[in-house]
């Protein structure tokens, strides 16, 4: 009987493991170097929203989700120039950092596949922004 509970949970374990991966996330797009990228990413699958920030590197910045599962997930992200952790807004509401907002659906052959889902997103910088 022992055998076969453990036989049992490993097969759940391996089954778990085998459709989870890796979310790989570029943005690209930025206007300089000051402060940092921050990035918050949501789902059914999460408890809480999970949230990254990372230095600029030129005019990219790179995140790695581990774990990703089956699922719809919006994912939002602005580049924090004056590191006050606030995406600015001018006095009509327009932001004046870069931001983007992105829904993105992640399948079992995408898991399946084993092989690491990849986006490649840029920011958007309302005109009336420097």
């Amino acid at each position: 009987m022992k055998k076969i509970m453990l036989s049992a949970t490993l097969l759940m374990l391996f089954s778990c493991a085998t459709f989870a991966q890796n979310l790989e996330i570029t943005i690209s797009g930025i206007r300089n170097s000051k402060g940092k990228i921050l990035l918050m990413i949501e789902s059914d699958n999460l408890k809480t929203p999970n949230k990254y920030m990372s230095e600029i590197t030129g005019k990219s910045c790179n995140f790695v989700l581990n774990n990703i599962q089956e699922g719809t997930y919006k994912i939002s992200a602005f580049h924090d120039e004056n590191g006050n952790y606030e995406i600015d807004k001018d006095e009509k509401g327009i932001p004046t950092e870069g931001f983007i907002l992105k829904t993105i659906k992640i399948n079992k052959t995408d898991l399946v596949s084993k092989k690491d889902t990849k986006i490649d997103t840029k920011l958007f910088y309302p005109k009336t922004a420097e």
